[in-house]
């Protein structure tokens, strides 16, 4: 289908869709629209109908009363019922207040007088029993309603009858009796109401048989909902409904009026009538239309296709369009133009593209083939650069004459169809292979291989590196790791070796110290005897025994100090949050507690928190501050200060005093079991707790140093934490 076709099609589609919119919003809008308004119309006229019916109703009521006021006035005369009827029942006052018939009847509902007229003549006819019957039971009705005035719309020998029925008693209260006035709905009182309303009403009674399908209908709607119903009988006709009630509040019948719908049928004419011209006026507006857009656009669209196709057809896009105007399809046009420029353009990118990626291929330092997956071309070298004729030892065209297995050994051959079956589904995957040169030595290679699309076929694009030196590398590793694991393997056994010796070391100092300590309980033992009973022992001597019994003492200290100090160094370390400067506060007070006579100026850092073992730090801390009280002590104004410095990689700790201080030259002694760098009998000590202090550090991956000048104090400094610049 040609672009004219098509353009008529939209625009006859386009017009028909409009008038069918048009037709329905015309049913939607409009018709309802009628059909509303036709619906008040006959629910007015129904109202008024209803209406009519009222009024006469109330016109009874007023003649009902009249009637009896008159009738207690005789009464009271003494006048009897019977008499009263020839004054009031005359043919005269009946035709006078519009009565077709009227009765009385005693107290007891007895019958008393009954009269009726002809309504067109005036005078009396007969009341037969079927009217007389129908009388007799509205009384009684009356009489089980308590005496109350009622009034409706009964049947009386089948015809409609409006009655009011109204009970009159005597002056004193007592009652005399029940007055019946109404009047038929019969052929003269319906043209009185249609002459009133214009329309023509029918009553029929709910009890009859004949219902019409309409009326049945509408009964059912008013018994639901009251009040007024119209329903559409037809196009031509609709209809309004009310319920007329018998003296008791019943609905007894229904009155019915009909309405020619002219509303509706001079609506359906207009939209007939609007639907044409809209047809007419489209018509004419598809035409021109079409002869506008055949001339103005399909023409010049035809002119331009030729001029394409001549340029598709000749490969020539240096052509280019005729520009004359601008308009949209001049604009379009010149598109064209533009988009032939930059086709130009891409075609001269797309061919320096081409070369620079040949020129890649070519001078790759890697080898890299193209193996062909299709037909005749499956497991074919189908292109390969430079470095792959080299790394073979072939040129390039032999290369491309041969298959991929023709260069891979056996080995790499059992597993080539598996990897081409993997790429060919889309996978990258690199493995190593091992080929064959020209000469046929063999090589290792590493292959990085996946799927290339050209022209809709799929090729098999390959990397292939030369991994001899690495394979060479990786063989010396592996027998340097072969040494490696030599070596730890001989560490493992001499640590085990040093582990075995420190035990039988351990077991050693055990021994020996168990061992001495009998000797020296005897030694010290005996001296202290003869210490005791040897009263007029020479001086001299008793100077000697008492020298042997204090060495004594003094090698059972060293002894458990040693114990202790080797115990220290195979204690269970657990590390965990400690508040040095609470040790540091508790320490000084146990020592003040110890010396109350002596005084210090103690500064403490506060909230000092270190990763570390709790019960070492402790000793940790008893030892360097037991340490600066005990040099302190002969100061004149002896001070102790602990704290910390955090501008260093690690916190460094330090505990500083003022007291007799060391030299320098002797600081590498300071950490040595037994060494002491100042007169025992000055200062009290067993050598061994600054050794125990660098020990613990040591245990926490720390350091410890010492800084002094003698006379002048010394300063002992700390960390618990590996310095990694220091190591």
């Amino acid at each position: 289908m040609n672009l004219s076709r098509k353009i008529v099609l939209v625009i006859v589609s386009t017009f028909i869709a409009l008038v069918f919119i048009v037709a329905v919003l015309s049913d939607a809008i409009l018709l309802n629209s009628f059909r509303q308004l036709e619906k008040n119309n006959i629910l007015s006229h129904i109202r008024q109908v209803y209406n009519q019916i009222q009024n006469r109703l109330e016109q009874n009521d007023v003649t009902a009363r009249d009637f009896v006021i008159n009738i207690v006035e005789q009464l009271h005369t003494g006048q009897k019922l019977t008499a009263v009827d020839r004054r009031y029942f005359s043919e005269y006052n009946l035709k006078l207040h519009q009565i077709d018939l009227a009765a009385i009847y005693d107290a007891d509902g007895q019958f008393v007088a009954m009269r009726r007229i002809d309504s067109e003549t005036g005078t009396y006819c007969a009341v037969n029993g079927a009217q007389r019957k129908a009388i007799d039971t509205l009384v009684r009705g009356s009489r089980d309603a308590g005496g109350r005035f009622l009034r409706g719309i009964a049947e009386v020998d089948g015809e409609p009858f409006m009655v009011s029925l109204k009970p009159f008693a005597a002056l004193d209260g007592s009652s005399r009796g029940t007055l019946v006035v109404g009047c038929f709905l019969d052929r003269v009182e319906m043209e009185r109401i249609t002459k009133l309303t214009g329309f023509a009403a029918t009553l029929t009674s709910i009890h009859s048989d004949q219902l019409t399908p309409d009326l049945t209908q509408a009964d059912s709607e008013l018994a639901s909902t009251g009040g007024f119903v119209t329903k559409v009988l037809d196009d031509f006709y609709v209809s309004g409904y009310a319920y007329l009630k018998d003296v008791h509040g019943q609905p007894s019948f229904i009155v019915k009026i009909s309405d020619q719908r002219l509303l509706f049928q001079q609506g359906k004419t207009s939209i007939y009538y609007i639907l044409l011209v809209l047809v007419v006026c489209g018509a004419i507006f598809c035409c021109v239309m079409l002869l506008f857009i055949r001339a103005a656009v399909l023409k010049r669209l035809a002119s331009l296709g030729a001029t394409v196709g001549n340029i598709s057809r000749n490969s020539d896009i240096s052509s280019r369009l005729e520009v004359n105007g601008e308009d949209e399809l001049e604009g379009l046009a010149e598109s064209i133009n533009n988009m032939l420029e930059s086709l130009e353009s891409a075609e001269r990118s797309l061919k320096e593209s081409e070369e620079r990626y040949r020129s890649l291929f070519e001078r790759a330092p890697d080898s890299i083939m193209i193996l062909g997956t299709e037909d005749a071309e499956a497991g074919c070298i189908v292109a390969a650069n430079c470095a792959a004729a080299v790394q073979h030892g072939y040129s390039v065209d032999e290369l491309c004459a041969l298959k991929i297995i023709d260069l891979n050994t056996p080995e790499s051959n059992l597993v080539a169809g598996d990897i081409m079956e993997r790429v060919a589904e889309g996978e990258w995957l690199t493995t190593e292979l091992w080929h064959y040169k020209k000469d046929g030595s063999q090589f290792p290679i590493e292959t990085h291989a996946g799927p290339l699309k050209i022209q809709g076929r799929t090729y098999i694009l390959k990397f292939d590196r030369d991994i001899t030196v690495r394979k060479f590398a990786e063989e010396s590793d592996r027998m340097y790791l072969d040494q490696i694991r030599q070596l730890n393997e001989e560490l493992e056994r001499q640590a085990a070796d040093l582990e075995l010796a420190n035990r039988e070391l351990e077991t050693f100092n055990y021994s020996v110290s168990h061992d001495m300590r009998g000797p020296l309980t005897l030694i010290s033992g005996y001296c202290q005897l003869l210490l005791d009973d040897a009263a007029g022992l020479d001086p001299q001597a008793r100077a000697y025994l008492s020298r042997i019994y204090e060495s004594c003492r003094w090698l059972d200290v060293m002894i458990d100090t040693m114990l202790k100090l080797a115990q220290l160094t195979r204690a269970d370390f657990s590390p965990e949050q400690v508040n040095l400067t609470a040790i540091c506060e508790e320490q000084l007070d146990s020592l003040r507690r110890a010396e109350p006579g002596k005084t210090f100026d103690v500064l403490v850092a506060q909230d000092v928190m270190v990763l570390g073992d709790r019960s070492l730090l402790k000793i940790l801390v008893a030892n360097l501050v037991n340490n600066a009280w005990k040099y302190s002590v002969r100061s004149e104004q002896a001070r102790i200060e602990f704290g910390v410095k955090t501008n260093d990689v690690v916190p460094v700790y330090f505990v500083r005093d003022n007291g007799v201080g060391f030299d320098m030259k002797d600081a590498d002694k300071l950490f040595r079991v037994f060494t002491r760098l100042h007169d025992p009998t000055q200062f009290g000590g067993n050598g061994i707790g600054l050794a125990t202090v660098q020990r613990i550090i040591n245990r926490h991956g720390g350091r410890v140093w010492a800084e002094g000048e003698a006379g002048k104090g010394a300063t002992f400094f700390f960390t618990l934490a590996p310095d990694v610049r220091n190591a």
